[in-house]
């Protein structure tokens, strides 16, 4: 990396690097917003961060994926569509400097290999690592909890992108061998014992190639047909979020709300409840139990939150159809991945033939990541 940066900056002298991971949710989809729980997991893909300060009345930025040079100052720092790359980078100084005042102009170097509308969280990787690098640079002293929450806001606010906070929270503070369980209303957190190894299986994302944008229109769409029907609730039940529905309220939601509303309340009703059996399971080592929960949330997405598309079905199907323990789609929806849990034993012959049944199906073969667990934002 240092021989690329020297080619753009004419030399590598005093850049720090940082990175920070991808992600993978195992369960607990479209309930962050609705400040549920989740428990994802980060992954050995990464976005690296490399900054250094200059004496210009700039910042410079490279992006080594886009091949393109970005420079922009305070006064132009807006929103381009003709870079859509910078938007994220942006957004995190801009909120960087609403919590510390102006931070001295840097160059910066940017690289990732996290495939790009995968739904693995790119974005959000990209937004901790620098927010993480430029308080670490230059000792700004932001502790984790902020770096995540503002880069989420960075992704709302800036890039226009209604996440919630799960991506931002698991790029900084995945462990490696470990699922992380977040409370995405209080915030607080806890790891859980994730060693997939041990149990004979490989952690694998197949990438449909259907490219995923949750600043998209279904995505924004969800988001909102959320917050009608908790506007509606609100009327009958004392309530500031579907997350706080309880056996009774949801019975009221069954009666008093209309469809599609009552159907998407009822995903994230019981999403909530899979991703806490989920995690009672797996402490008590009941992995037999997992598979169930992860194909309901599957065909929850897709009967009831409807957010799959036929390309995330079909590699659900033939996941298990070709011997896969456990598989759903995982991220947003309408495209990206599923997430696949395959006994090693198989591994070689199981991606054979979800490539060669997906090419006949589609016309194109899927991206197979054999992934593995790892921890979250650093410096490097």
């Amino acid at each position: 990396m240092k021989e690329n940066i020297k080619k753009v900056f004419g030399d590598s002298k005093d850049f720090r690097g940082f990175r920070a991971p991808g992600r993978v949710n195992l369960i607990g989809e479209h309930t962050d917003y609705h400040f549920g729980f989740v428990l994802p997991i980060g992954i050995d893909r990464f976005f690296y961060f490399y900054i250094r300060k200059n004496n210009k009345n700039s910042f410079k930025i490279f992006s080594e994926n886009f091949f393109e040079v970005y420079e922009f100052n305070y006064e132009n720092l807006s929103y381009t569509y003709e870079k859509a790359w910078v938007n994220y980078l942006q957004g995190v100084i801009l909120e960087i400097t609403n919590l510390k005042g102006k931070i001295p102009y840097f160059d910066g170097y940017i690289y990732s290999n996290i495939p790009m509308g995968a739904g693995l969280s790119s974005s959000a990787a990209y937004e901790v690592s620098v927010a993480y690098g430029i308080s670490e640079y230059f000792g700004l002293h932001i502790d984790k909890k902020e770096i995540a929450k503002l880069s989420q806001r960075a992704e709302n606010n800036f890039v226009g992108a209604k996440c919630g906070i799960m991506d931002q929270f698991i790029t900084t503070f995945s462990k490696e061998k470990t699922a992380l369980l977040i409370d995405t209303m209080t915030l607080s957190y806890e790891y859980v014992p994730f060693d997939i190894e041990k149990k004979d299986l490989s952690l694998i994302v197949v990438d449909t190639k259907v490219k995923h944008s949750i600043a998209g229109e279904g995505y924004s769409t969800r988001r909102n047909e959320g917050e009608e029907a908790l506007s509606i609730l609100k009327r009958y039940l004392n309530i500031s979020s579907l997350r706080d529905l309880d056996e009774e309220g949801f019975k009221l939601a069954q009666e008093v709300l209309p469809s599609p509303l009552k159907e998407r309340v009822t995903h994230v009703y019981n999403e909530n409840k899979r991703v806490l059996n989920f995690v009672g399971d797996l402490k008590n080592e009941r992995w037999d139990k997992l598979p169930q929960y992860m194909l309901e949330s599957h065909m929850s997405l897709k009967n009831l939150y409807e957010v799959t598309c036929e390309e995330l079905d079909f590699l659900v199907e033939k996941a298990l159809e070709y011997g896969a323990f456990a598989a759903r789609m995982t991220g947003g929806g309408f495209g990206g991945s599923t997430v696949n849990l395959v006994p090693l034993n198989i591994l070689e012959d199981w991606n054979e033939k979800i490539s060669k049944s997906y090419k006949e199906k589609f016309g194109f073969y899927p991206d197979i990541l054999v992934l593995k667990t790892t921890d979250g934002v650093c410096e490097i």
